[in-house]
């Protein structure tokens, strides 16, 4: 296997220029690709399916320099679906046998991460792969888990259905446990239960192969992202096709960062006037309904409250999270 993934391209003059261009507009944060079309790439260029998934873990590699390139920090990569859990036995073994190979190698370059600065996030539920995967992912977590330079996130047994369910199902269980109360259920608390609870929302979502769906992906982080959806195979997805889909990220971008200025702001007015009326309720329980009166210092109170109860359930979940984690790390493989 080649050192693809921590060389550096190097561009020509021209592409400089182009960079350079580039670079003087507003650049994405965080980007997200669905990398669709490595089946049809292999059926293009008769080659096998494994020959061409393994072009495509390369590609990933290539894309993370040029991201790297244009100062994005956050990369995101739509590797597998829990729909693909649904192929047959045969393209199953096919697919776990060729990422249990990219994630061991990653592992026996785990220097080179760390000299990079690369933090490999999983999101999704690990535990659905057999255990030598889950072993191995868990490990590449917690191995780069205090790298800052870059992060990377392998989307991985994931959908945005299936996150969302989980989060609601972490809110539920920390009501039912007496860390949080329902009424401290709200927009906010669901987005930072979410497996990227540390992570920026998406600003550039990319889908190759010039199929225009999100298939379940990111759904709830890509809120207001540009969508780019190129009509290129994943393994021929190149320096120009990011140039192309960045520079239409900067025609959008001023529509999309007034929409996010514009929802924040009501976000936080709706949330306090919540939260207030909860105040108010328990406020008038201890009151005669006829002197009840709220003022400003009392939904304060309230709302300090809240944010210490919350941030308690959210440190407590981020705790069972790396207990998790340390566990799958742990596995004992049969046959290894």
């Amino acid at each position: 296997m080649s050192d693809q993934w921590f060389e550096r391209v190097q561009y020509s003059w021209f592409q400089k220029f182009i960079i350079n261009c580039v670079c003087s507009g507003k650049l994405p944060k965080h980007v997200a690709f669905i990398m669709d079309g490595n089946r049809r790439f292999a059926k293009v260029n008769d080659i096998t399916r494994s020959e061409s998934y393994s072009m495509g873990f390369e590609k990933i590699g290539e894309i993370l320099d040029y991201c790297e390139t244009f100062s994005i920090r956050y990369v995101s990569v739509y590797a597998f679906s829990i729909e693909n859990f649904k192929r047959s036995d045969e393209e199953k073994s096919e697919l776990f046998s060729l990422m249990s190979d990219k994630m061991n190698y990653l592992l026996s370059k785990i220097d080179k991460i760390h000299e990079k600065g690369i933090r490999i996030n999983v999101l999704g539920d690990i535990t659905l792969f057999p255990d030598h995967i889950t072993k191995t992912l868990a490990r590449l977590e917690l191995e780069t888990l205090n790298n800052s330079e870059f992060c990377l996130n392998l989307c991985l047994a994931y959908t945005s259905r299936d996150e969302i369910t989980h989060s609601v199902k972490c809110m539920a269980q920390g009501v039912a446990r007496g860390k949080l109360r329902v009424t401290d259920i709200n927009e906010t608390l669901l987005d930072k239960c979410l497996y990227s609870e540390d992570l920026p929302p998406v600003d550039m979502l990319l889908r190759t192969s010039g199929e225009v769906r999100l298939s379940d992906y990111m759904m709830w982080q890509a809120n207001f992202a540009a969508l780019q959806f190129v009509k290129v195979l994943w393994p021929d997805f190149g320096f120009w096709h990011l140039i192309g889909s960045l520079l239409d990220y900067q025609r959008q971008e001023p529509m999309l960062s007034q929409y996010r200025e514009t929802y924040a702001p009501f976000l936080e007015k709706m949330t306090r006037a919540e939260l207030a009326a909860v105040a108010h309720s328990e406020h008038c329980t201890l009151k005669s309904h006829d002197n009840c009166q709220l003022n400003e210092a009392i939904t304060d109170a309230y709302i300090q409250t809240h944010q210490t109860r919350t941030e308690g359930f959210l440190n407590d979940l981020r705790g069972e999270r790396r207990e998790l984690l340390e566990h799958c790390a742990e596995l004992t493989v049969a046959g290894a």
